[in-house]
Parts: C-alpha cells; structure tokens; sequence
C-alpha cells in the first residue's frame, strides 16, 4: 500500500506544479487579452458600439448596411464620414435599426442628423399602419449626439441603447 501512495504522490506532484505554472502563464496570458480587448472597445470605433449595443439589448435577425449599400439607406456624402456602423432587421417586420456615425468633422454633424431625421420619419410612415405594436420603438429620442458621432437608434430599449452610445463616445 506505501509503494502505491508513493508512486502516486510522485506522479501527482509534478502533474500540480505543472498545472500550477500552466495556470500561471495562462492568467497573464488572458490578462493581457483582456486588457488589449478593453483598448479597442475604448478606441469607441462605431463597429464597437454598435456590437456592444446588438448584444446588451436584444434585437430581431439585422443585416449590415455596408458601404456599398450606404446610400440606398442614408442620403450622406460618403466622403465626409470617418467610420459607420448600421444595421437594420433582416426580415423587415420591424423598424429595428442601429446605426453610428463618427463623422471627420463636426461641421457634418448637424447634416447628418437631418438626414436622419428624415429616416425616422420615414420609417414612421412605413410602421405606423404596418406594425403599430412596435412603434413604441420610434419615441422622438432616436438620434442621439455626442461630439462627432451620431447615432440613429430604433430599438427596444432606445434609453439603454443610447446610454451605451453616449459611454463609447466620450
């Protein structure tokens, strides 16, 4: 009975240390992921807020608006943009949308929210016969400012939504 403690207490021993010194190395490791993660949701890329935004409230199936469907949504001088993120409900049954513009200069700002504005309505028009159960969504608080970013947020939980946008951006 000794010889089988002892074998096992000398196999079990080093698989610890090794374990323990794995662990170790893995800590710093996942440390250094987190920290170089927390750095690019802090760089506040539209990408990053939108993301944070689609996975603290809950959306229907979005699609992603890309740059070469960006006009087909939004009436805006491509060129004056710095980065976007937009997304709008797949499917269409409902006026879900998200999208963030960092604009190059602040000067465009007030444009671009017009521009918006006019989303808005539009989308109004569209759900207010089609869906009115989800116009709740569309509370006059969608397009929301801060500095050279601008969002158009139509969800279900727009002050939510609106808090996380006004975090990243500051």
């Amino acid at each position: 009975m000794k010889k089988i403690t002892k074998f096992l207490a000398a196999l079990l021993v080093p698989a610890m240390i090794i374990s323990l010194t794995a662990c170790g190395g893995d800590t710093s490791s996942t440390a250094t992921e987190n920290s170089s993660a927390q750095s690019s949701v802090n760089a506040s890329a539209p990408a990053d807020i939108t993301s944070k935004i689609m996975t603290d409230i809950k959306f229907p199936s979005m699609a992603e608006i890309k740059d070469d469907r960006l006009a087909s949504y939004y009436d805006i001088d491509a060129s004056k943009i710095d980065s976007f993120s937009a997304f709008i409900c797949g499917s269409g049954a409902y006026p879900d949308e998200i999208a963030i513009f960092k604009m190059k200069s602040s000067d465009d700002v007030q444009t671009v929210k017009t521009v918006l504005e006019g989303r808005v309505e539009k989308q109004t028009t569209t759900f207010k016969d089609y869906t009115p159960d989800e116009m709740y969504k569309i509370d006059g608080k969608n397009i929301v400012v801060n500095g050279n970013y601008i969002a158009l947020i139509i969800c279900s939980d727009n002050a939510g939504a609106t808090d996380t946008f006004n975090n990243m951006t500051k």
